[in-house]
């Protein structure tokens, strides 16, 4: 017997992070040598949205998956309509736009995806119900403190800003929500040339950011946390967070729900034993054959949330950063801002002041 970590991709609407199983006993005779993440979304609207990621995954050769750029993925619906991606990206990341006369995505109505890859595997999901999402809520935040310890056991607390939500739960039919939120963030920041960029990135938060609303009392949460961000550069000339509330189906909450306890784990004896996360993706040819992610089909709402530098109090610039001494300076986003993670010399269309 051999001991393996199986390396499962776990993504959100703009982000993904790897994380790792526990060790089980696993026969390496009985184990494949290849298998499969694809995570996958459609999101009705004006135009639909849909994004499905393909990777291979080589179970004893690399902890690193391989995108698939030459796969045949294809959309299906309850109704019998289906549509084809007509793209070969790269990157194993295949998204599309799609308006009523190409392929309807409703609310009510169950969706499902194909995927035939080169190797002449068919990977199919099951179909996911769109359900109907509860009215938009609203972002809040506050000063707070992020509490740390040095390895010398010694304590800190560190200035920060917590972020909450006001939302009902409750949707046009009467029934509770099962919420998921991803989020972007962007800030402002002028570098020593006096060049301004705004700088957008998805924010990972290291944990799945959901509610049942089917365990909560009441018609809706307020002040529901969400997570704390340590007081820095973003904060300093404008930040805005952007929230994508999402609506999911019974099936996906549990999919999600799962990787939550994961991620929240501490490995103690008290967990729960090691196992497979759930799919609904299956291998048509080889029911033994791995396959992780998921394919989710919801109503997605966008809530937005502006800290201007007067509610910060104005803070003194973050450039030019102050002189250390050092005979080689570190290179900061200061010197050049557009060379910054997700920067950009155009100022995002929703940003107003």
């Amino acid at each position: 017997m051999k001991k393996i970590c199986l390396y499962l991709l776990l993504i959100g609407a703009v982000l993904h992070w790897t994380a790792c199983l526990d060790e089980i006993e696993i026969d390496p005779a009985q184990r494949p040598e290849t298998g499969y993440v694809i995570q996958g979304k459609l999101i009705p609207g004006e135009p639909a949205y849909a994004e499905v990621k393909v990777e291979r995954m080589f179970v004893y050769t690399s902890n690193i998956n391989q995108a698939v750029p030459d796969a045949v993925v294809t959309l299906q619906s309850e109704d019998g309509d289906s549509y084809t991606f007509q793209q070969t990206p790269l990157n194993g990341i295949y998204q599309t736009t799609l308006n009523p006369a190409e392929f309807a995505v409703e609310v009510g109505k169950g969706y499902r995806v194909e995927v035939s890859l080169p190797e002449g595997v068919e990977i199919i999901s099951d179909w996911d119900q769109i359900v109907a999402a509860p009215p938009t809520g609203t972002l809040g935040w506050q000063f707070d403190e992020i509490e740390t310890q040095s390895i010398d056991g010694v304590v800190s607390r560190i200035p920060a800003i917590s972020f909450f939500i006001d939302t009902p739960l409750r949707n046009a039919l009467g029934e509770k929500a099962q919420l998921r939120w991803d989020f972007i963030d962007a800030y402002r920041i002028t570098d020593d040339l006096s060049f301004i960029c705004y700088v957008e990135n998805p924010y990972q938060a290291g944990r799945a950011l959901i509610l049942d609303g089917t365990t909560v009392s009441g018609d809706a949460v307020q002040n529901f946390p969400l997570f704390k961000d340590v007081i820095g550069k973003k904060l300093i000339e404008g930040y805005y967070l952007t929230a994508y509330q999402q609506a999911l189906s019974p099936e996906s909450f549990r999919y999600w729900k799962e990787i939550a306890s994961l991620l929240e784990r501490e490995g103690t004896v008290f967990d729960n034993p090691a196992g497979r996360i759930s799919t609904n993706l299956r291998n048509t040819q080889d029911s033994t054959a791995l396959v992780f992610g998921y394919f989710s089909a919801f109503q997605q709402d966008t809530i937005r949330l502006y800290i201007s530098p007067e509610d910060m109090g104005n803070p003194a610039s973050y450039c030019p950063r102050p002189f250390t001494g050092a005979p080689m300076p570190p290179v900061t986003i200061c010197n050049n801002c557009i060379d910054g993670l997700g920067a950009s010399y155009d100022k995002p269309f929703y940003w107003e002041e």
